[in-house]
């Protein structure tokens, strides 16, 4: 008798931690799936503005992009983008080619565009 009563509480601790172990695992496996719809929203909407194109022409992987930014820097520059009223520069940069980080002084996005191909550009290895 005293055995069962040993196994009982033991029994539950153990049906209690399986089921949130197999909780944790759905919760995670939901909100991976979930994280990476909204990256593809997010990439989806980030390709009709400009600043994808700008992205692209100053050579940042928008993929990169999406991974190493945070969320509410990339909202926020994809609202200056969007509400910027110096599209002629922009889209003639664009357009020949010319565009660098030291001649989109334009741009709603400069300070960031510049810091990301600096941080870019510090994290290539050199070739030796």
């Amino acid at each position: 008798m005293n055995v069962l009563f040993t196994l009982i509480p033991f029994s539950v601790l153990i049906l209690t931690l399986v089921s949130f172990i197999v909780l944790l695992a759905v919760a995670i496996v939901f909100n991976f799936h979930a994280g990476m719809k909204y990256r593809t929203a997010l990439a989806e909407r980030l390709n009709t503005l400009r600043l994808g194109r700008m992205l692209g022409a100053l050579g940042i992987d928008i993929d990169a992009y999406l991974a190493r930014e945070r969320v509410v820097d990339i909202h926020r520059q994809m609202q200056r983008c969007s509400e910027c009223n110096n599209i002629a520069p922009c889209d003639a940069g664009l357009a020949d080619g010319t565009l660098q980080p030291d001649n989109i002084e334009f741009c709603n996005n400069e300070q960031a565009l510049q810091e990301m191909v600096r941080r870019k550009t510090s994290q290539e290895p050199e070739l030796y």
